[in-house]
């Protein structure tokens, strides 16, 4: 036996991903990043070959395990119930176990968006992929005669969007998630739904 610590690359993109939400890219040290991997700092550099790919990697494994299961939530028949169900995941009541408050996604997208580099283009692919979701739903609840016909479903999903980045922002800001379940409450009721 080599004595070596087995490891799953999942397992340590969780990991690493758990610390980037955390702290942020800038906040995440290597001591960190090596105690919650369980890997040193040299293994982590030999693997991933900087902090900054490490960090694309974790926010391309977040989007992949998490946040498309949150968009998956949109599929269901009734747009209001899934709508529902899709926000109280983006509060965190259907996350990660024990994840911090925030989005890593939101978070990378505050810190990196705008820059050059693999993060920020990870980035936006997820909020591209996110509202291309969002917007296909209310396209169909509009077509199904769920939403009124007058509706603008790029408005209405690109406000649905912001509204979710935003209780990211705020729920982290304010240490909890109130002000997000009173938000997407009320998001919920001003959207022009035909049947109440």
């Amino acid at each position: 036996m080599s004595g070596r610590i087995q490891f799953t690359e999942d397992q340590v993109l969780d990991a690493a991903m758990r610390v980037f939400w955390k702290h942020g890219y800038a906040g995440a040290s290597m001591s960190a990043l090596e105690k919650a991997t369980g890997l040193n700092k040299s293994s982590i550099y030999n693997t991933f070959k900087s902090k900054e790919a490490l960090y694309e990697r974790s926010l391309a494994w977040f989007r992949t395990e998490y946040t498309r299961k949150a968009t998956a939530l949109l599929d269901q028949s009734n747009f209001k119930t899934a709508l529902k169900q899709f926000t109280t995941m983006l509060l965190g009541k259907g996350g990660p176990d024990s994840s911090p408050l925030g989005c890593p996604a939101t978070m990378a997208a505050l810190e990196m968006g705008g820059t050059d580099g693999a993060p920020a283009v990870e980035v936006q692919t997820g909020l591209d992929e996110m509202l291309e979701a969002i917007q296909g739903r209310v396209k169909q609840a509009i077509d199904e005669g769920e939403i009124d016909n007058q509706a603008n479903a790029y408005g209405l999903a690109t406000t649905i969007l912001a509204v979710t980045r935003g209780v990211v922002v705020i729920s982290k800001g304010t240490g909890t998630f109130d002000h997000g379940e009173a938000a997407y409450e009320t998001l919920i009721n001003l959207i022009p739904f035909t049947k109440r």
